[in-house]
Parts: structure tokens; C-alpha cells; sequence
């Protein structure tokens, strides 16, 4: 970006809004900041950097918008909001922040996106590209705001995560390698419908010098250099395969990566994490055995298919991150014992009926609450054994007194958890505090 004073307009004062906050007045900018919280989360940091006249706090100064020559939208404002789109019509230039950090980025950085595995897929990577020696961070829509990553001038190189609000508010992406690692019916409450949704996904591919997809359906009519499945991949890209052992390996065309067995992520979806992992970074892999070390000490994250506890040969996943349906599908193929699933909370859209082979499949029993808890019920009541819950401490007592030797409790809600939690994380602690509660002090076994 030149340094050229502007007029900016930040909506929203969250993290990213104070992210942007920050860069700009570093950059001789001039900035206001408007939120409709009267008590935004970065309010004090704002208010002791910017004057009064420049603060609005406890509603959206919507008349700033057209005195500004630029606006920042955070990515939890709607930007088809009827004021935004007027002032659009305007002439006023909209963005948000990733916009901003494409148009200042010198080092080259991937980019990542897809409605389930992102945080997964973006932590591993920037683990592999470690391993060779690059000094990289990862951040957007994980960690650190995209525009934070500016500052550390000893970088070789950014990884991000990028959320679809992310990317529809931005144009400049120019990333060494992207990748969009599965769409699935996802806050369709925002966008208008899944085509729409995956018209923003693909946008990561725009300026891409790099490209890479799952083997799925919805991307059949996509062409991207590289792509990744379960299945044996053709030469030049990504797959699982079988040697005369019989052993299963993750490969990349005809040559054998690692085995299945040396990941420590669960099930079908972590293989596939890894594998989009090393597609994406393969440009840099310049020793493989650092790299595969990585790929073997990678635990997981917390609140994705999580492994909580192993007690009596009964294993409790928190996968509380699963906020959609697919997501849930997803931890469901991964788990090869009878599962006894908890979802609820509040459902995002999308058809619950997709979820229903993966349920007469792997379910032997399913828990419901929140919002959303009579919806699952109605639809799937007749498929399995269903119980409906007041409370996430309830589901995990009546599921202790369900499980037996061998079976897997799966909290896995496909819904967001505003109805009862802080957010995501917040549900997954209070499963992680049951889970430990009714055994009082988890110990694990084989």
C-alpha cells in the first residue's frame, strides 16, 4: 500500500477491527471506528488511541460511511447490509482486512479455506514449512489477525486461514498456494444459497500460483493443479493406497509418504488433513524426513475430533468445533466403533437428511439439545435410538451409563453453540470437564 493519507471507516471493534485499528494509524492514516456494542471486546484499546469525536460505541454510525473514501468491514458484519450497499453505490470502496493485508504483504504466504479442517490443515502446514527451516506464522481466522503478521519482518512466509466472510470482502489475494478443502451446506444464514458460498470459496483460487481441492463432486468442475482424496491418486497428486503387505500409505502418485498408522490425527478426515497439508506445501519440502517427523508429532487441535478420554476401552472425542453437518459426517466416517453422538444447539441450515447414512452406519445411540434439539429428533427419531437431554453435563451422564467396551461418545453438535455457550471452545471445556468429572481424574488405557 502507498502511504498515502486516507479517510478510513472501521466497522467493528473486535479483534480483527483493533488489528486493523492499529495498522492503519502505524500506516498515517486517519480512522473511525464505529461498533454496535456499547461495550465492544477491544473498546478501551480504541478509545485510548483515537479521539471521542472519532468513537461511536452502542450503535453502527451508518452516516460516517459516505464520508469515508475507504471501509473496513470486520468479517462479523453483514456486508450486503442496506447501508453498506448504499454507500457502495456511492463510490465508497468496501473491504476488509485480509484486503488490506494482501495489497501490504511482501513475503509470499498460503492460504487456506473450506467449510471444515482449516484451522487443522493451516496449523500442520505451518508446521511442515517449519520443519524445513522457514520461519512462518499462521493467522486470519485463526491465531494472530492476518494484518498482525505484518510486523514480524523475519518471516519467510505467512499461512492463513480464511473464512468465507473473509474472503468475500477481498479482491487482492495473490497467494504461493491455496487450497479449498471441502464445501458443505454452511452458513447459508449469510449467504444466499451453496452456490453463492462456493462461488466465495473458489475466489481463493483467483490469483493463486498454486491450486488445490479435495477429489469431490461439488469440485468437478474445477481445475486445480493438485488434489487430494482417499482414494489412489493419479501421478501428481494426492491419495491412500495399499502396499503388497497390505499396510495402508498416504501417497502422492505411485510413491508411498507414510503410513496410516504413523498419524496420530483420527480416522478418514485426519488423513485427509495431512494430505492436503503436504499438497499444499510441497513446493517447499525439501526434507522429507523433517517434514514427516512433523507430520508424525502432529496431535491435533483442540476441540477437533480431540481425543478426551480412554477409559474401560471406551474412548470420549470432543469434536465441539463441528458446527455444521458435514463437519459432522466428517467425525462420524472417521471413527470405526459404535458411536454414541451428542448434536444440537443452534442449527446453521443445510439438510439434516445428509447426515442420516452416516448415522444408520456408525450410531447406536443419539443425544440431542440446545435450539435445535426437537428438529434433529423429528428427523432422525426413526433412524436411531433418541434421546433428548436439558443440558451437556446431562448428555455425558446419560452417555457414560450407555457406552459399553468398545464404543466411542462423540461429541460432535453440527451446530453453533451460542444457545448455551460462550462459543465453541467453551462447550468443548465444559464436555472435557464431565467427561473427567464422572471418572474423577481420566485415566487412559488401551
Amino acid at each position: 500500500m502507498k502511504n498515502t493519507h486516507k479517510q478510513y471507516l472501521v466497522l467493528g471493534a473486535g479483534i480483527t477491527g483493533w488489528s486493523v485499528v492499529s495498522y492503519l494509524l502505524a500506516q498515517g492514516h486517519s480512522v473511525r471506528v464505529t461498533d454496535s456494542r456499547e461495550v465492544p471486546p477491544n473498546g478501551s484499546k480504541i478509545k485510548a488511541v483515537l479521539s471521542e469525536q472519532d468513537i461511536c460505541f452502542g450503535y453502527m454510525q451508518w452516516q460516517w460511511l459516505t464520508q469515508a473514501e475507504v471501509v473496513i468491514v470486520s468479517p462479523g458484519i453483514d456486508s450486503r447490509a442496506t447501508e453498506i450497499q448504499a454507500a457502495i453505490a456511492m463510490g465508497v470502496e468496501v473491504i476488509g482486512d485480509i484486503e488490506l493485508f494482501a495489497r501490504s504483504a511482501k513475503k509470499p504466504y498460503l492460504a487456506i479455506t473450506g467449510s471444515n479442517g482449516k484451522s487443522t490443515v493451516t496449523t500442520l502446514a505451518t508446521a511442515i514449512l517449519a520443519s524445513q527451516n522457514l520461519a512462518v506464522r499462521a493467522g486470519a481466522n485463526i491465531g494472530e489477525p492476518a494484518l498482525n503478521l505484518l510486523v514480524h519482518d523475519d518471516l519467510d512466509m505467512y499461512v492463513l486461514e480464511l473464512s468465507s466472510f473473509q474472503l468475500e470482502t477481498c479482491q487482492s489475494l495473490s497467494p504461493a498456494a491455496a487450497a479449498v478443502l471441502n464445501i458443505t451446506h454452511d452458513h447459508l444464514d449469510r449467504h444466499e444459497d451453496l452456490a453463492q458460498y462456493k462461488q466465495i470459496k473458489l475466489s481463493i483460487f483467483n490469483h493463486a500460483k498454486r491450486t488445490v481441492t479435495a477429489r469431490q463432486e461439488i469440485f468437478d468442475d474445477v481445475c486445480t493443479d493438485t488434489s487430494f482424496g482417499t482414494d489412489l491418486p493419479e501421478e501428481g497428486h494426492y491419495g491412500i493406497g495399499r502396499d503388497e503387505c497390505g499396510q495402508e500409505w498416504l501417497m502422492h502418485g505411485d510413491s508411498k509418504i507414510i503410513q496410516s498408522d504413523d498419524i496420530s490425527l483420527l480416522g478418514e478426515i485426519g488423513k485427509l488433513n495431512v494430505l492436503a497439508a503436504l499438497a499444499l506445501t510441497e513446493p517447499y519440502i525439501k526434507d522429507m524426513p523433517a517434514a514427516l517427523d512433523s507430520i508424525k508429532q502432529f496431535k491435533g487441535l483442540p476441540h477437533r475430533s480431540e481425543l478426551t478420554a480412554r477409559v474401560n476401552n471406551i474412548i470420549w472425542i470432543n469434536d465441539s468445533k463441528a458446527t455444521n453437518i458435514g463437519a459432522t459426517i466428517a467425525a462420524l466416517n472417521g471413527i470405526d466403533r459404535p458411536v454414541i453422538l451428542i448434536l444440537g444447539g443452534v442449527h446453521k441450515g443445510g439438510s439434516i437428511t445428509d447426515i442420516v447414512p452416516a448415522i444408520k452406519q456408525k450410531v447406536k445411540h443419539l443425544i440431542v439439545l440446545g435450539e435445535a434439539a426437537e428438529l434433529f429428533a423429528s428427523e432422525l427419531q426413526n433412524q436411531v435410538n433418541t434421546t433428548h437431554v436439558a443440558d451437556l453435563d446431562g448428555a455425558v451422564i446419560f452417555a457414560h451409563q450407555q457406552a459399553i467396551k468398545g464404543d466411542a461418545v462423540l461429541l460432535s453438535p453440527a451446530c453453533a453453540s451460542f444457545d448455551m455457550f460462550d462459543n465453541y471452545e467453551h462447550r468443548g471445556e465444559v464436555f472435557r470437564s464431565a467427561v473427567n468429572n464422572i471418572h474423577s481424574g481420566v485415566c487412559y488405557d488401551s
